[in-house]
């Protein structure tokens, strides 16, 4: 996501349709760039002679109008082979949108949109971010780390197979571990050639191991987050949703 400001002179006294258009399509050229392709130009703002704030400028006088929109872009390449990938299923693809803004319009009040809010939309392999501010679309950013990965870590942790760590998490996965935790010991398959030999762990083994990813991903997000306009929100709530929330 990437905040842009573009401006026009109007020629007939009062703001069209065709006004905002032609600036919105001015602003998406600057901020694509080569290899990208366009996902959403949401307007979060207009400005008339100067001044800001404005929701919707058509039909008012102005001489000079502008506008300020989050422009979200993905890779080109990326987005063509996910559209090859279900036009093979015989389906057509009428429009693509990014994750975390359809998370956002899902899950937030209306409210929590004007207010200011982050939607943390928590999938497999990806973590993405939403930020919403005066009741608009604001800021996009994600990272490629996820559910998956805290499966892997568990395989790889109490050396079991994928699919027995993928149930694990999804039925004992936790990151706060109680005082009873440490005693709880459960059953664990053992990968490979050694499947006649269960192993022995504690619940407080899985959450811990949980827990340290789960605090990665969380460090992520509260960096992607100080980059964007939430870090000026005084009491802005961060709402999780996704599969791996």
């Amino acid at each position: 996501g990437q905040l842009v400001e573009a401006a026009a002179d109007i020629r007939g006294g009062a703001v069209t349709p065709a006004d905002v258009s032609r600036v919105t399509s001015t602003g998406m050229r600057h901020a694509t760039g080569e290899g990208r392709t366009v996902l959403h130009a949401l307007p979060v703002g207009y400005t008339l002679d100067g001044v800001k704030g404005i929701r919707d400028p058509r039909g008012m006088v102005a001489h000079q109008f502008g506008v300020d929109m989050n422009v979200v872009t993905c890779d080109a390449t990326v987005a063509r082979n996910l559209m090859l990938a279900v036009e093979r299923c015989h389906l057509n693809v009428e429009a693509m949108a990014a994750a975390p803004y359809v998370a956002g319009l899902s899950v937030l009040t209306d409210d929590e949109a004007d207010l200011g809010a982050a939607v943390v939309e928590m999938g497999a392999g990806t973590t993405t971010i939403a930020v919403y501010s005066g009741g608009r679309f604001v800021h996009a950013a994600g990272f490629a780390v996820g559910g998956q990965h805290i499966t892997m870590d568990l395989a790889r942790g109490l050396s079991a197979t994928i699919a027995d760590a993928e149930r694990i998490k999804t039925l004992y996965g936790t990151v706060i571990t109680g005082g009873s935790d440490s005693r709880e010991l459960m059953s664990v398959p053992t990968a490979g050639d050694d499947q006649d030999l269960p192993q022995i762990v504690s619940r407080a083994t899985i959450a811990n191991i949980v827990k340290h990813r789960a605090e990665e991903v969380f460090e992520m997000v509260r960096d992607k987050l100080k980059d964007s306009p939430f870090a000026a929100e005084p009491k802005g709530r961060v709402v999780l949703s996704g599969g791996a929330s």
